[in-house]
């Protein structure tokens, strides 16, 4: 009888993304506040253990999903960039609204790390894709710096972001009794 070999893949082939994807799928089924490392570590049907070699804790895998986070929002905002700023407006809403708790987690300072140079180079690509559609607007007001036009862009945007997934614009749309779908609404607000 020869000797049993042993595997050097886990079972799941890609542990990493495996943990990545269960925290993703609790993430938006269940909330931010269950994102617990035996929780993400029990959903891929491992040992809770099993993520200190990928992530080091709770934080590290926290932080590669929020940088997966802004990766796919830069994805999506690369081919609308050429279209303008409104464009960019509706798909940094959409994305929001297709992946709260994903987007949610992105701006959470509390629960990632900032400083973790992966997660700061993908929110850089996406923040200087931002600052160059305000670069480049052509009613940008005189009387405002580029740093404040810039803050009052991303904050009309990131508001409209939130509030859509907090579901106060679907409150809005119903409280005004105009016929006007939450796609119309976001086109006129970010006009």
């Amino acid at each position: 009888m020869e000797p049993r070999k042993v595997r050097k893949n886990y079972h799941h082939g890609d542990l990493r993304a495996e943990l990545l994807r269960s925290a993703r799928t609790l993430l938006e089924q269940q909330g931010i506040s269950v994102l617990g490392l035996r929780a993400i570590t029990r959903h891929a049907g491992v040992s809770s253990a099993a993520a200190a070699p990928h992530f080091g804790n709770l934080t590290g895998l926290l932080s590669a999903l929020a940088t997966t986070g802004y990766e796919e929002l830069a994805a999506a905002l690369e081919p609308v960039l050429e279209k303008g700023a409104h464009a960019a407006g509706l798909v940094y809403v959409r994305f929001a609204i297709n992946n709260p708790g994903l987007f949610t987690l992105m701006f959470r300072s509390d629960v990632i790390d900032r400083k973790d140079p992966i997660l700061a180079t993908a929110s850089t690509r996406t923040s200087r894709m931002l600052t160059l559609l305000i670069d480049n607007l052509k009613d940008h007001p005189p009387q405002r710096t580029r740093t404040g036009t810039r803050a009052a862009h991303w904050g009309k945007v990131h508001g409209l972001a939130v509030l859509a997934i907090d579901g106060f614009l679907d409150v809005l749309l119903s409280s005004q009794g105009e016929d006007m779908s939450l796609e119309d609404l976001l086109d006129d607000a970010l006009r």
